[in-house]
């Protein structure tokens, strides 16, 4: 029952790394939900002007009030949206502070986003700094395989239902079945491509500036 339940989630974190297509047509009837974000535009100044609390705001778009905005970017302004990654979180302990995924930060290029409209299940961090990636907890390898868009990529399982996917790889130094401690060498970043960063509990997305702060 495990290995079945296994395939089922990795599946599932699969289909997590792309939007769905549909997504894109839906846009025109979800306009008057959404807000596009102005230059000098803040969470508080957005969310005063639909009558919102700021951290309500971000949680509907799956970000804290502490995260920048960027400019031209959609927020959701109205809906309700399933348990956020936040609560989802606090309610699965984990017994080590996980570690981040590269050898030195980095900047986000691309941020976590549970728009329906604009999908985004992870994060894609620039590439300036680190060359290689390293496991955020210690786990094990369950599946490593090649998707257009993500070039090589690695799933790890880790306690409590928790994975982590690790994108954009040049090379692998790794094999599927292979348990690994925390910060132990995954592979190199592929040319001119940062990390793709992804979190799932079971088989919700989570986002990982959320999945990075748990822990001891």
């Amino acid at each position: 029952m495990r290995v079945f339940t296994t395939k089922y989630i990795l599946l599932l974190i699969l289909l997590l790394l792309f939007p769905w297509e549909g997504n894109a047509k839906q846009n025109a009837s979800n306009l008057s939900n959404v807000y596009r974000v102005q230059k000098g535009d803040s969470w508080w100044g957005i969310a005063k002007k639909f009558k919102m609390n700021p951290k309500d705001l971000a949680a509907l778009n799956g970000r804290t009030d502490k995260e920048a905005l960027y400019q031209n970017e959609l927020l959701k302004v109205s809906g309700s949206t399933s348990l956020s990654s936040q609560q989802s979180v606090s309610k699965t302990k984990l017994s080590s502070k996980p570690n981040f995924p590269l050898p030195h930060w980095e900047k986000i290029e691309k941020q976590y986003s549970e728009l329906t409209y604009d999908p985004h299940k992870g994060v894609r961090y620039s590439k300036q700094n680190s060359a290689w990636v390293r496991t955020a907890l210690a786990g094990k390898v369950v599946h490593i395989d090649y998707m257009d868009g993500y070039e090589n990529y690695i799933v790890l399982e880790h306690e409590n239902g928790w994975y982590s996917v690790y994108g954009n790889l040049e090379r692998v130094q790794v094999t599927e079945g292979q348990s690994l401690a925390a910060k132990e060498r995954l592979g190199t970043l592929a040319k001119d491509k940062g990390l793709y960063f992804q979190v799932n509990q079971n088989k919700t997305a989570v986002n990982p500036g959320v999945f990075l702060g748990q822990g001891k």
